[in-house]
């Protein structure tokens, strides 16, 4: 009965705390837009994975006013991993996420962070609201997208397609593999 509500107790204040959310700012707005006007006269797709050392806009990904980038997760050859992704709601109104897909595994979903006697543990939640003109980072022991029946190994280095999926739609960008023991993704401090 303790550890039951130990347990409920831990979910309910993990889902209580504050998530690291931002006002957006009109400049990271206006330039996002004009990389991404600058990106459809360079016709890139999605699917090409030869960039430029320079070119980090296959990092990031705009639809409707809601702009993800710095998408990453860590090294592993396990069945699962935990994509990392900041997102910008740019937008006038509120969002929520709710998954995602992704070729490379069986399922792409929307989990948090909590302690499960005593071991970190990850649950699926329902979708989490992003109010509008707020940031929300998905970030190691808060929230992520867990992949789940990975096809392969993930090795530093690799970049991989993920769809993130939303209230109002999807939006496709590419997430980096980065140390098996990473705590943040490698540009942290980029600017776009």
């Amino acid at each position: 009965m303790i550890r039951a509500l130990a347990a409920v107790l831990a979910t309910s204040i993990y889902l209580l705390q504050p998530v690291s959310v931002h006002h957006a700012h009109a400049e990271d707005a206006a330039h996002s837009e004009a990389e991404h006007d600058h990106d459809h006269e360079e016709g890139e797709h999605a699917e090409d994975h030869d960039h430029d050392e320079g070119d980090h806009s296959h990092h990031e990904g705009e639809a409707d006013g809601v702009r993800t980038l710095h998408a990453w997760t860590r090294a592993t050859s396990g069945r699962s991993a935990l994509v990392f992704v900041d997102i910008d709601n740019m937008s006038d109104h509120d969002i929520a996420i709710t998954g995602g897909e992704a070729e490379i595994a069986d399922t792409v979903e929307l989990v948090g962070f909590q302690l499960k006697d005593g071991e970190p543990d990850y649950v699926v939640l329902p979708p989490v609201p992003i109010k509008a003109g707020t940031e929300m980072t998905l970030a190691p022991n808060g929230l992520a997208l867990r992949l789940d029946g990975l096809h392969g190994p993930l090795a530093k280095g690799e970049e991989h397609l993920i769809e993130i999926e939303f209230d109002f739609g999807h939006i496709e960008m590419f997430f980096q593999v980065e140390d098996a023991d990473a705590r943040n993704h490698s540009h942290v401090g980029h600017q776009h």
